[in-house]
């Protein structure tokens, strides 16, 4: 059975492992919800999905939410670094079209500009993780998904020191902006 540190990076390797287009993943996973299709054992949490049975330790998904790691501590065994840089794009592209449609009337979903660009930058977080100290980009090692290795080849920056760190100050510097301009919420 495979294992993730947190029901959220289970959610995100649900999404990309079913994903009807390769060329777009990131799909909405169904949600979890208790009795149905996530059960509760000794000393996991069984979520069932399409993309086979996922254990998530309680240990492990406690450890994450004290230190506020949304995906877990440590280095995902289950989505390699291309998918999560194509995962925080994913989640990026969603808070720019949220951002730029923001107005701050009181109809509006704030949340879905905040949390999209939060997401993001946690997602980058992720494959910055699978790069050692001192190296300018992630190991082969460190890509080894058929699609991620896919995504690499079409993109050859997409996991470079360089591109991550970018990546990681914009989404983090867009989120404080939104934030600057409409208020911190409470």
């Amino acid at each position: 059975m495979l294992t993730a540190r947190t029901l959220a990076e289970a959610q995100v390797y649900v999404s990309l492992a079913t994903a009807a287009d390769q060329a777009a993943p990131a799909v909405q996973p169904a949600p979890i919800e208790p009795g149905a299709n996530l059960t509760e054992g000794a000393d996991a949490w069984t979520l069932a999905s399409p993309a086979g049975d996922i254990a998530i330790p309680y240990a492990s998904e406690d450890a994450a939410r004290t230190v506020g790691a949304r995906f877990g501590l440590g280095v995902s065994q289950l989505v390699d670094a291309a998918q999560w840089a194509v995962v925080a794009a994913t989640y990026a592209r969603r808070a720019l079209e949220a951002d730029m449609a923001y107005t701050g009337g009181p109809d509006q979903d704030r949340d879905a500009v905040e949390q999209n660009w939060e997401f993001a930058a946690d997602a980058v977080g992720e494959a910055l993780k699978f790069l050692p100290d001192g190296a300018e980009a992630v190991p082969d090692g460190g890509v080894w998904s058929e699609f991620g290795r896919r995504s690499r080849a079409r993109n050859p920056e997409l996991v470079t020191r360089a591109k991550l760190t970018d990546d990681l100050e914009y989404y983090r510097g867009t989120l404080a902006d939104f934030r600057a301009l409409y208020g911190e919420t409470s």
